[in-house]
């Protein structure tokens, strides 16, 4: 079975990997003489987690089984053990099922321990990639020399790093915020 990028121009195959893992956050739990490690997860594993889900939809456990289902699918280790619930062949939905099966014999206390971490990491990913789309937003905002710079700093056709999409300032606006602190 070929990679999913190997079907993309090699041109284009390492950016599209890097979309792929924009997001991927991992997390340890450790609590009550256990360790869990937890990630983040892609579009299709939530999919499937709620797919694994659905068969409680109309019941008081829907929630509940909402949970565990992302649980079990953002699970990549309990102990140490990678191979905590041994794969069943290359059924994603399968093997998902097979997890959720696994992590439902736990008590709710485990289970919301480890969903509150899941939902922790997307709130981490979410901060994360607002730091990245910092970095890569740019704003129209000439640079202005402060007053007691050393060097002066010519005005720049080059934007600059900008935390927000606000509407830029105008030069005169930028100067007077220079002359006259606030």
């Amino acid at each position: 079975m070929p990679a999913p990028f190997d079907e993309f121009p090699p041109q284009i195959a390492q950016s599209v990997d890097g979309l792929a893992w924009l997001g991927y956050l991992e997390a340890e739990v450790r609590r009550w003489g256990h360790s869990w490690v937890l990630r983040t997860l892609n579009a299709e594993e939530e999919l499937e987690a709620s797919l694994i889900a659905a068969e409680y939809q109309e019941t008081y456990g829907a929630a509940k089984a909402n949970a565990w289902a992302n649980v079990a699918a953002a699970l990549i280790s309990v102990d140490g053990d990678e191979d905590f619930c041994p794969s069943i062949g290359h059924d994603k939905r399968g093997n998902l099922r097979a997890r959720f099966k696994f992590v439902t014999q736990w008590h709710w206390p485990v289970g919301e321990l480890l969903f509150n971490e899941v939902i922790q990491l997307l709130s981490k990913q979410a901060v994360a990639l607002e730091a990245v789309d910092s970095l890569s937003t740019r704003s129209l905002r000439p640079s202005w020399p402060s007053q007691d710079s050393s060097n002066a700093q010519a005005s720049s056709e080059e934007p600059t790093p900008s935390k927000s999409d606000s509407q830029p300032i105008s030069t005169e606006r930028m100067k007077s915020l220079v002359d006259n602190p606030e």
